[in-house]
């Protein structure tokens, strides 16, 4: 091999030598810079005490586990009160529940059902006075109510949307809206007006939604209702 040739390669080998010591200098570099970070963070972590509990921490954690008196006191007097609330809310010991879509109706006794019975609850229809334009829905209302009172052969006294049904001119005496009979036996009159449980003269449609809003129920029930459900009862209609 010639001079020019020797000399080639010794260029070629160091160039290759440069190269490497630069990539083993770089990955030193790098690996040192990390070093320091770390070193850093962890100075400042410790140093500031981040992550730490503090004395004022402990201090109101320790509060926490500890309530003074006046905290303590105030704690139960909002229990009692939620207590006094819930209370409120809960049934008499005996209550009614009418399921309206399905048509019965069930009577509990001291948290024991005592009576299932079919019933007649709204038709759910909408009639219009084409004269006066006033519309009335024909649907049992839903909610809590109660039991306001208890009438034994209750009178019925027709309103306006019964002559309008019956396409019947509006009497002008009181007592032609007025009938006997016509709500059976009994009444419960429910704390909204105009609505009531009772009893009727079409029983052979109880079970169906047929009703202007009451609920009516079979003789017999009604004679079990009137018998065991006392006025203020509660009555949950759904």
């Amino acid at each position: 091999m010639n001079e020019d040739g020797v000399l080639t390669d010794t260029i070629s080998s160091d160039i290759k030598s440069a190269k490497k010591y630069s990539f083993v200098k770089i990955l030193l570099y790098l690996f040192f810079g990390f070093l320091s970070l770390t070193a850093i963070f962890l100075l400042f972590f410790l140093g500031t005490g981040y992550g730490s509990t503090s004395i004022t921490e402990k201090a109101m954690l320790k509060g926490r586990e500890h309530p003074s008196k006046e905290e303590a006191k105030n704690s139960e007097s909002i229990i009692n009160s939620a207590e006094k609330e819930i209370s409120s809310l809960s049934p008499t010991k005996t209550f009614i529940v009418i399921d309206r879509i399905h048509n019965r109706l069930w009577l509990y006794e001291d948290g024991e059902k005592t009576l299932e019975a079919k019933i007649s609850a709204g038709a759910g229809s909408i009639l219009k006075d084409p004269k006066t334009q006033r519309e009335w829905t024909f649907d049992t209302p839903t909610g809590r109510y109660k039991v306001k009172g208890k009438r034994e052969r209750p009178l019925w006294t027709a309103p306006d949307w019964e002559f309008i049904e019956a396409n019947e001119p509006y009497p002008k005496n009181y007592s032609d809206r007025t009938e006997e009979g016509m709500l059976g036996e009994y009444a419960l009159d429910l704390d909204i007006p105009g609505y009531m449980i009772h009893g009727t003269l079409y029983e052979r449609l109880i079970g169906r939604n047929v009703t202007h809003g009451c609920v009516r129920v079979g003789r017999d029930d009604l004679r079990i209702l009137w018998k065991k459900v006392p006025i203020g009862s509660t009555v949950f209609i759904f």
